[in-house]
């Protein structure tokens, strides 16, 4: 729930720790601190990613985004709004995954993985920028949520290669060579096995190491005069940048794969 860094005196909580164990310890006198701290901080990205959907959800109703219909708007209802906002900026993503997802899996077959993976990225993008506000630890800092988002992209995309190729999908993996087949379906199917690690790894350690790195000057701000105060700033702005391009390149990695398991289909045909 709080950790410390002994060279700089600076602690760095979690909230969703601290209400998570209020809420334990009330609901369960007898437990003692050390235990609803550990089931605290076992169950904190799933808090965290509950919380998340929540504000997704809220945010869409509130800025009414829920509710559009493009047949029926005016021209001028659908020109970008003048202000950059929160639904401009929703406006920019969408506009950033519909191209990237046509661009990567194809005019024809695009649209078929829109709903898993522009959700996946929204998803992702409003959990990292949780993590920019001290003391909300994003559940991407944990490896264990970043890997189970990483094996469901994992099944998902293996699940359409056997669906559009069958066992030409495995077949594949072996290359058109016959002489050294047995190596090559090995070092590929090594490679196709360490994907959900290297998706999982590669966000969370951008992730955490952001999200570590702005608590601790946070924390240092508290001792400083005004004149180092812009110090944070800069790494909120970065924190920011940061969040929606690891979400970006989880959800274009994503496509990747999709896009090598539907071409496997061809490469037998």
């Amino acid at each position: 729930m709080v950790r410390k860094m002994a060279s700089f005196s600076v602690e760095i909580v979690n909230w969703y720790n601290v209400l998570t164990v209020k809420t334990l310890t009330a609901f369960n006198p007898s437990w003692t601190y050390e235990e609803a701290l550990k089931t605290a901080e076992f169950w904190s990205p799933l808090v965290s990613s509950t919380f998340i959907v929540i504000l997704v959800v809220m945010t869409g109703y509130m800025t009414g985004l829920s509710k559009l219909n493009p047949s029926l708007m005016s021209d001028e209802q659908l020109m970008p709004p003048k202000r950059f906002g929160v639904l401009a900026f929703l406006e920019l993503c969408w506009s950033i995954v519909q191209s990237t997802l046509e661009s990567t899996i194809g005019e024809k077959q695009w649209l078929r993985f829109l709903p898993v993976l522009g959700s996946t990225f929204f998803f992702l993008v409003f959990i990292n920028i949780s993590g920019v506000l001290p003391g909300f630890e994003p559940a991407t800092a944990s490896m264990n949520f970043t890997f189970a988002a990483a094996i469901l992209i994992f099944v998902y995309f293996n699940y359409y290669g056997f669906k559009e190729s069958g066992f030409s999908y495995v077949k594949h993996l072996a290359g058109p060579v016959i002489w050294i087949a047995p190596l090559m379906f090995f070092i590929e199917l090594v490679s196709l096995l360490a994907r959900p690690v290297s998706l999982s790894l590669r966000i969370f350690g951008n992730i955490f190491g952001d999200h570590f790195v702005f608590s601790i000057f946070s924390g240092l701000m508290k001792s400083i005069s005004a004149p180092f105060l812009p110090i944070p700033a800069i790494f909120l702005g970065f924190g920011t940048f940061v969040a929606v391009v690891q979400a970006f390149i989880f959800m274009t990695l994503s496509a990747v794969y999709i896009k090598l398991a539907l071409d496997s289909k061809e490469e037998h045909h």
